[in-house]
Formats: structure tokens, C-alpha cells, sequence
């Protein structure tokens, strides 16, 4: 099964876990954390300190880096190649958007985690399944392998 990673940058190490954990399973995985997996540079935040300012920038040209261009595009295509998609909370609003365009695109999802107190997503229901931990991952895909065939 061709399965995408969805999270936020600040999960590096647990996507790499994640991948690494699906692969022994004989899963291919795009993990965005892995220059392996990437044709383009990968994009962590510390690459692009300057957090946008509607006071100093505008937003189209703030956007417009190769980098993200390059790095956006690039997940778009993993995505439409992947059958599953994971998203890992919590995260932020990119690793949402990538979910919930493989959702659109006609995906198998899966939620794994909960966002911060305080916060949650009604969009989350689109999810076939929502999984407390990392470690439900590999019974669940066991369970479910069906789904897939």
C-alpha cells in the first residue's frame, strides 16, 4: 500500500519513526522528513524564519519561493499516488490541508492523536478512522487491509 505522512514539521522524528515502522510492513511511504522521498529540497520553518506580516508583506509575494512551490507540488503528486493518507496530531494548518486534499482527491484516512485543549475540527469526522496512538497504526491496517484491495 502506498501510504502518505501528513504532520507538522515539529514531528520529524515520530514520521521518520512512523515511515521506518510502515516500511518493515512492506509499505511504501512518502515521508516529507526524508530527502530520499523528495525530488525537491525539503522546507523545514527554520529554513524561513521570517513569519508572515500583513503590515510588511503581501501574502502572494511572501508565497512565492521555489522552495515552497517546489515542496507543495511535490506533495500534491505523493498524495495522488498514495492510497492512505495519515495525519498525525497535532499540527498545523498544512499538514490539515494536505489531509483533507487527499480526502477530496477520494483517500483512505486516518487520524492518529487529538489536537491541543481547546481546539478541534469537525472536518476530522471525513476520517475512516481516528486512532488514539502511533502504535494503533499497524493493527488497524491489519484489521482493515480489505479496504484497500
Amino acid at each position: 500500500m502506498k501510504i502518505y505522512i501528513s504532520a507538522s514539521w515539529k514531528k520529524r522524528i515520530l514520521v521518520r519513526e512512523v515511515a521506518e515502522t510502515l516500511r518493515s510492513y512492506g509499505h511504501e511511504v512518502f515521508d516529507f522528513t526524508d530527502p530520499i522521498c523528495r525530488k525537491n529540497h525539503e522546507t523545514p520553518p527554520e529554513m524561513f524564519p521570517e513569519r508572515f506580516d500583513p503590515s510588511i508583506h503581501k501574502y502572494r509575494e511572501y508565497l512565492n519561493r521555489n522552495e515552497w512551490k517546489g515542496a507543495v507540488y511535490e506533495n500534491r503528486e505523493a498524495i495522488a499516488r498514495s492510497d492512505l493518507i495519515i495525519l498525525l496530531l497535532p499540527c498545523g494548518i498544512d499538514a490539515t490541508a494536505d489531509w483533507a486534499l487527499g480526502i477530496g482527491m477520494g483517500k483512505r484516512s486516518i487520524i492518529v492523536g487529538h489536537p491541543p485543549k481547546g481546539e478541534r475540527s469537525e472536518v476530522h469526522l471525513w476520517a475512516d478512522a481516528m486512532l488514539d496512538e502511533v502504535k494503533d497504526i499497524i493493527p488497524w491496517l491489519e484489521y482493515n487491509y480489505m479496504l484497500f484491495v
